[in-house]
């Protein structure tokens, strides 16, 4: 049995190095939206705590506010953080899947010519034909139990 085409999207050589600086700078920017978050959390109590005495010193459900901060407040909202850049690397990636609506993203041109809504993925037409071929061993089955 002969195997179609298959038409599976692999990055051209030359397109390698464009393709890894478009994802690096995405993640970048990532990290660095979440790492300003982190150290602001980070260096901001101290400087609270150094300016703004009397706000640090307020007391919160039976803890100052600076206690709350740093044994209840911090560890969820550092989770949160970790799960949304967990989240967003994955978006980025999965973004990142289809090179050419990257790359093209990036030169301005359009992600979907004319008549793409039309092309089936190769491997759809080989599930479809593997579905097809195993009905009929299915049915040739059931035809030899029967005689």
């Amino acid at each position: 049995m002969d195997k179609p085409n298959s038409s599976r999207m692999v990055v051209p050589e030359h397109e390698h190095a464009r393709l890894a600086h478009v994802v690096m700078r995405k993640q970048a920017s990532l990290s660095l939206r979440v790492a300003a978050v982190f150290l602001f959390m980070l260096f901001g109590l101290p400087l609270v705590n150094l300016h703004l005495p009397q706000v640090a010193g307020t007391n919160v459900g039976g803890f100052t506010l600076t206690w709350l901060f740093l044994g209840v407040i911090f560890y969820p909202v550092t989770w949160l953080l970790s799960w949304y850049f967990i989240r967003e690397s994955n978006r980025i990636e999965a973004e990142c899947a289809d090179w050419r609506a990257v790359l093209g993203e990036e030169a301005g041109e359009p992600l979907e010519p004319a008549g793409v809504e039309d092309i089936q993925p190769a491997f759809i037409a080989e599930d479809i034909q593997a579905a097809a071929e195993h009905e009929k061993e299915l049915h040739r089955g059931e035809e030899g139990k029967s005689q």
